[in-house]
């Protein structure tokens, strides 16, 4: 979701009137799902409603507005969101932002700076961990600390360093997975799930909401096992085949 910033103002409006960000302060939390954003001062509840790193939990609250969308998640597992993405109706990126706690004001930040949300967004703020899209709720995919070690990704006639992993995608304790996004806006989400350096799994993201996900089946090779796309609403939708079990060496091609 949050892909190169290709626009030239350095100004973010976060309050338009016309956004419906749900309940504001007066009314009850919605529990699952809820997402506090704060604005001039004032609450508001949004649902979260797309999942942003693919672990099948909840983690971003898509709105809409007159004039597209806003993107709001939590990042720190406070349970209040600290970044913003603005989006023309299009889909097209126009704006990011991220609220600073200390002065209550939202701060215009390029998106490819902002730090993106994982685990179980607001969920986590209060431990529970479980939303109505969790799969595990062992599962924290929250950054623990300090970078792991670097993922080296076998790819078709080359081997690419992914950077360090960042991300505890099963609750072990352990960083296994190293987010990149490449100028294009594409995101990939490589995990080492046996600890021996080496990407096992990937989650290939594209700017147009494409999504496929992949696994490493013998040397240069990739095999998809489902393919999907995040529709207008910010939701993962899961082709109608489910998977597919042809190779995926094409995924890589013209990267």
């Amino acid at each position: 979701m949050y892909v190169d910033d290709t626009s030239t103002d350095d100004t973010t409006d976060t309050t338009d009137d016309s956004t419906d960000y749900g309940d504001d302060s007066t009314g009850s939390s919605t529990g699952d799902d809820d997402l506090t954003v704060e604005i001039d001062g004032e609450e508001y509840h949004a649902e979260e409603n797309a999942d942003f790193d693919g672990d099948g939990q909840n983690d971003v609250a898509v709105v809409e507005t007159e004039d597209g969308y806003l993107a709001f998640a939590d990042t720190d597992g406070d349970g209040t969101a600290d970044v913003a993405v603005e989006y023309d109706s299009d889909g097209n990126v126009v704006a990011g932002a991220e609220y600073d706690e200390s002065t209550g004001e939202w701060t215009a930040e390029d998106v490819d700076s902002l730090p993106t949300p994982t685990g179980d967004g607001a969920d986590d703020a209060d431990g529970s961990g479980t939303d109505s899209t969790d799969t595990d709720d062992s599962t924290d995919t929250t950054p623990t600390g300090s970078g792991g070690e670097d993922i080296n990704v076998d790819l078709p006639g080359e081997d690419v360093d992914a950077g360090p992993a960042t991300y505890d995608t099963d609750g072990d304790g352990t960083n296994d997975t190293a987010v990149v996004t490449d100028e294009e806006g594409t995101t990939y989400a490589f995990t080492d799930t046996d600890g021996d350096g080496e990407a096992d799994q990937a989650v290939i993201i594209e700017s147009d909401g494409d999504v496929t996900v992949a696994a490493h089946t013998g040397d240069d090779e990739w095999t998809t096992t489902e393919e999907g796309h995040i529709d207008s609403q910010g939701n993962y939708t899961p082709d109608a085949d489910g998977s597919s079990s042809s190779s995926s060496d094409a995924v890589w091609a013209e990267r």
